[in-house]
């Protein structure tokens, strides 16, 4: 594998009090300031936090409302829409080159040797594509890469290519992903949140051992604070009850022995001064307990799990789902067999995960196994009548009808059970009249769950078509989360291993 050898101490980049404005002093983010050299920095948040704006921002795509971006040595930048014509030969994606040894090498490098680059664009998988990008890239021979979410779309063997690569980059890199195991990779994590950019140094599960570290002090600090705020607040309440107490008493012993006026007026005005400046005093001490008290509930990370009893998934565990008997089937223009004499059984609840390259007929074969198309020989057998299946686009949705509408029109719920449900899954108050169309790829996914999963009888067998792609990462453990709650039949398109491993995946059928 080659590599960009580190040659520069010095920034490559250094952003300065950048602020990026959308309309009507609404800010995606304020007053960053970051600086990149030869470290591998992986950044990451929720959906809507300015990522790729970040990204765009630092490459000179786009300019900053404020601030300044600082940029030395030679800068490469995938985005994750590379808007490319799929029309156009390979060829013409190195046409600004005509070093046909370094092209040949680049795409060797990233398993794409011996490419006819006459073939269009066109006849290449989404994961081709992005590597015949990757390598025009890398031709720039750069001295810092920035790339957003590469492993979308990839393959296993061709995420190992990308994680190779990163491992053994020797150059500044930044990466956008949700792929834990690239995360991994990089020696310091960049996480933006509405609070602004934080650095946490190591990998990804350092960042979340330090996380979880930051959680537990925040709770303990909660918990203090609230205790702080109900005793000052009691003294306070105390204080004034033993004031009125004083100063009831004080009238009668002053009329029982018949003070002067004069006398009378002076006492008065100095028990009410006495009381008021007590008072005011455990006014100010309320106002700081209660300050320190909302201080403590910003600090703590919002509740993130999806909650929620799945009970009626249950599957016998001698239980046929599903059986497949010599299969065989092809696709007219591709040419070639995709399944021959093929066989498979699932029983009880398995939870099944189907892998294996690009254009091998993953989602293929799910469509046979819930006869939406029908193989030319064979026998399919389903045996579970509540399915779901959620593709990558979960075209399941209408995008034109709000959330609470699409959950009572697929699972007949009322409107007061129907917006229990989906707080449940983290929608709450208005989130329910949101449009579908409007959702984040991650909140789409989890209205999908939400969704297919309610009703008397949800579904017993599952069935998810690359379900993290796109996910910022908070959305997928909360889809993680959603999932370990499902006591079905479960089969799943995914390369990403992490996801697989945190939905305690039984089997795996590579094709």
């Amino acid at each position: 594998m080659v590599t960009k050898k580190s040659n520069q101490q010095k920034a490559v980049i250094t952003a300065h009090n950048i602020s990026f404005e959308i309309s009507g002093g609404f800010y995606i983010f304020q007053d960053i300031s970051i600086s990149f050299d030869g470290e591998k920095s992986g950044l990451v948040g929720k959906n809507g936090t300015g990522k790729t704006t970040l990204l765009r921002i630092l490459v000179g795509e786009i300019q900053p409302s404020e601030g300044k971006v600082y940029k030395t040595g030679k800068i490469a930048y995938l985005p994750q829409d590379y808007n490319i014509d799929i029309n156009q030969p390979i060829s013409d994606v190195f046409s600004a080159t005509n070093q046909k040894h370094k092209i040949a090498a680049r795409l060797e490098q990233l398993n794409l040797k011996n490419l006819d680059l006459n073939r269009p664009l066109s006849s290449l998988s989404g994961g081709e594509r992005t590597k015949v990008v990757f390598a025009k890239l890398l031709l720039s021979d750069p001295d810092f890469i920035i790339l957003d979410e590469p492993t979308n779309n990839l393959d296993s063997n061709s995420r190992e290519i990308i994680y190779k690569f990163v491992k053994e980059w020797r150059g500044g890199l930044l990466v956008v992903s949700h792929d834990r195991n690239l995360l991994n990779l990089v020696n310091r994590i960049l996480e933006m949140s509405d609070k602004g950019l934080k650095v946490y140094g190591g990998d990804y599960d350092n960042y979340k051992k330090q996380k979880a570290l930051e959680d537990s002090a925040a709770k303990r600090q909660l918990t203090y604070a609230k205790q702080e705020f109900k005793k000052i607040k009691k003294q306070a309440q105390e204080t004034k009850i033993k004031q009125e107490k004083r100063s009831r008493h004080g009238k009668k012993v002053r009329d029982k022995i018949g003070m002067s006026r004069g006398m009378l007026g002076t006492m008065k005005e100095t028990s009410e001064a006495t009381s008021s400046g007590l008072l005011k005093l455990h006014e100010k001490r309320t106002e700081g307990a209660f300050d320190e008290l909302e201080k403590a509930k910003a600090k703590i990370s919002p509740e993130n799990a999806i909650k929620v009893d799945l009970s009626g998934t249950e599957v016998h565990a001698g239980k046929l789902v599903v059986e497949l008997k010599n299969i065989k089937f092809s696709y007219k223009r591709a040419g070639k067999m995709l399944f021959d004499n093929f066989n498979l059984a699932i029983y009880g609840p398995t939870r099944l995960a189907i892998n294996g390259p690009n254009g091998s007929g993953k989602t293929t074969l799910v469509k046979l196994i819930l006869k939406e198309i029908e193989p030319l020989e064979g026998k399919v057998f389903l045996g579970l009548d509540r399915f779901a299946y959620l593709d990558q686009s979960v075209s399941m949705l209408d995008r034109d009808k709000s959330l609470l509408e699409n959950l009572k029109s697929i699972s007949g719920l009322d409107d007061n059970f129907a917006r229990k449900w989906l707080a449940r899954f983290m929608f709450r108050g208005q989130d329910a009249f949101k449009k579908v169309g409007a959702l984040s790829g991650g909140e789409k996914m989890r209205a999908a769950l939400a969704c297919i999963l309610a009703g008397d009888k949800p579904p017993n067998l599952l069935v998810l078509d690359e379900p993290t792609n796109n996910l910022d990462l908070n959305s997928i453990e909360q889809i993680e989360s959603a999932l370990l709650n499902f006591h079905g039949a479960l089969i799943v398109i995914s390369h990403d291993k992490s996801f697989l491993e945190s939905i305690k995946i039984e089997k795996e059928l590579a094709l």
